[in-house]
């Protein structure tokens, strides 16, 4: 059994998903960030050997967030894919499947891999442009600097873009988990595509760090 959490941020409840995703419970909306669809087709097409089923797994776990928060709207948090080159026909035509299946709203607020991409018409997606409001948060794909000031009055950023992760363990038993990020009026989503890098984050003073081990989202 998966099991999620929640907490409060600007005067809201939110819901912390172990499938890397943030549900928006007083706006029914599901936010994703970094799914990078085409990735792996865009490193084989330079002679990386690369698995395969990267995209399924993704869009399999988004339909299990789905599922578990009925949603009235899905929001991408910027690098739905990955590059041009990567919008090859299979690739196309898994998303289009899906949308069929997963047929709600959806929409793209834009990252630096979406841009110059041809968003196909079949994926149904609608433009957010680079930002979008939603109650007390900005939704965005680049969070601000953690060392930015903000006040009271600024809105809460919730973004993507550095694909957060925490090291957990040591030596042979050391692991690197997906975590959501909370500092500075903004949270960092973890990266949705199995296949990413991301920045190594630890809990601070002022930072909060939640991760996500065995299918459970965790304070640490």
């Amino acid at each position: 059994m998966t099991h999620h959490l929640d907490i409060q941020w600007a005067g809201e409840t939110v819901r912390l998903l172990p499938e890397r995703a943030l549900f928006l419970p007083t706006h029914r909306t599901l936010l994703v960030a970094d799914l990078h669809l085409g990735k792996a087709e865009t490193y084989r097409s330079l002679g990386v050997p690369m698995p395969e089923g990267i995209a399924e797994e993704s869009l399999d776990r988004l339909e299990r967030a789905v599922r578990r928060t009925d949603p009235a709207a899905i929001v991408v948090l910027g690098d739905l894919v990955h590059c041009e080159e990567g919008m090859e026909d299979p690739v196309i035509e898994l998303f289009a499947h899906w949308r069929r299946r997963v047929p709600m709203t959806m929409s793209l607020v834009g990252g630096n891999h979406d841009a110059g991409v041809t968003i196909p018409r079949s994926w149904r997606i609608e433009n957010d442009g680079y930002e979008r409001r939603l109650g007390p948060f900005l939704l965005r794909h680049e969070p601000r600097p953690f060392d930015q000031a903000v006040g009271d009055d600024d809105p809460f950023v919730i973004a993507g873009h550095l694909h957060p992760m925490l090291s957990m363990g040591a030596g042979i038993r050391r692991v690197l988990a997906h975590a959501f990020i909370v500092q500075s009026r903004q949270a960092v989503l973890p990266a949705f595509t199995p296949f990413a890098r991301g920045a190594r984050m630890q809990p601070r003073p002022g930072r909060r760090v939640f991760a996500i081990a065995e299918d459970e989202v965790v304070e640490v």
